[in-house]
């Protein structure tokens, strides 16, 4: 079993502390002349974000000012997510040896190569299933820095979500302008934005998502709400480098651990108190007991299941009891969900590797999620 508490994730962005200008290119499409029907853009509201976050250009939209989604491409569309096709915001298995190419020729005056390759180093140093290595071929690239000066004044860097085929993000723009403007220069400064943006590849968002005031975001297991040493704030734009925090540590190797770790089932008197889970035996899925009183089954940080009792931090327990129920209890003993299993003696709860929680007697199903298929 592991700890969680709430480290937040999965999409992009970092600005100058001053804030992020607009975009004021003569292509910008907003509001009701959004095209509302085009799937890319039905992903990105589902996600949570506002169309008064959004602005389109002609091959992209632009959401928070500096969050990347590309125009005409499939995997942003809705839609089931198959074995292969993995989650679209976390890398899967076997494309989690990731190489990195600097484009160096567009940059004019900025040096970012021994910056890049402090970067890869500090990122296996973790110890997360996630592996960096330096590459000198475009054609071999998994991720690509380079400079462009025309993601916005003000905008230090952008990059976007890894893809549903569960490959990472393939860009980090660097804008050298905004860099040179503010002179954001120094080896510890651009260390910070190049790990940053790289961690935005990866899949995790900012750390002070609720303070800066952003979509809800997905909680990672066994980290905090905030966490003022992280590399993944947002408006650090200028800052230094200092290492990743210790829970940006953890962020990562609960996201990519190296070996799956704990077990898939609650037996007969087990129980998951708040912020344990259990986790496939494939590592896709989990069931937690949230520290907001809701149990939840995710697919890597896509909410499958719940039990509908959030925000009530009272309810702090989960208990798969010897009589086959599976009932969620707060602080007083009161019950607040069950599975209405009760009378199945011995019954265990089990979270499968197709994306099914399922309460057994024996062999036989008396409870599911019905969140089988994945």
């Amino acid at each position: 079993m592991f700890k969680q508490k709430y480290l937040f994730y999965v999409v992009l962005l970092i600005t100058l502390a001053i804030g992020c200008s607009k975009n004021k290119d003569a292509d910008k499409v907003t509001g009701t002349e959004q095209t509302t029907g085009d799937p890319v853009l039905k992903r990105i509201l589902k996600e949570g974000y506002t169309q008064k976050e959004i602005v389109e250009l002609k091959d992209r939209y632009i959401v928070q000012g500096d969050i990347i989604f590309f125009k005409g491409v499939k995997d942003h569309e809705d839609g089931p997510t198959t074995e292969q096709a993995r989650s679209p915001y976390l890398i899967a298995p076997a494309y989690r040896n990731i190489s990195v190419y600097l484009n160096a020729g567009s940059f004019s005056s900025i040096n970012l190569s021994t910056i890049l390759d402090n970067v890869i180093a500090a990122y296996n140093a973790v110890g997360s299933g996630i592996q960096m290595t330096r590459t000198y071929t475009a054609s071999a690239a998994d991720i690509t820095v380079v400079q462009n000066s025309g993601i916005g004044a003000s905008v230090c860097g952008q990059a976007g979500f890894p893809y549903s085929t569960g490959r990472a993000f393939n860009t980090v723009y660097i804008s050298e302008s905004t860099l040179l403007t503010y002179s954001i220069t120094s080896a510890s400064q651009l260390t910070l934005l190049v790990a940053h943006e790289l961690g935005h590849c990866l899949g995790l968002r900012h750390t002070n998502w609720q303070p800066q005031g952003e979509s809800a975001a997905i909680p990672i297991p066994s980290t905090p709400s905030s966490d003022g040493a992280s590399v993944m704030n947002g408006s650090t734009c200028g800052y230094t480098w200092s290492g990743f925090s210790t829970y940006d540590q953890i962020a990562l190797k609960s996201l990519y651990p190296v070996t799956l770790g704990g077990t898939n089932v609650l037996n007969p008197g087990d129980q998951l108190t708040q912020g344990q889970l259990i986790r496939s035996t494939d590592g896709r899925f989990i069931v937690v007991m949230q520290g907001d009183g809701n149990l939840v089954l995710y697919y890597y940080n896509v909410p499958l299941w719940s039990s509908v009792t959030c925000c009530n931090s009272a309810i702090n327990r989960a208990i798969m009891q010897g009589d086959g129920n599976l009932v969620l209890y707060d602080t007083g003993n009161a019950a607040h969900w069950s599975s209405n299993t009760h009378g199945y003696n011995g019954s265990y709860a089990v979270i499968q590797d197709d994306g099914n929680f399922v309460i057994y007697q024996g062999s036989t199903p008396r409870w599911s999620s019905n969140t089988a298929g994945y």
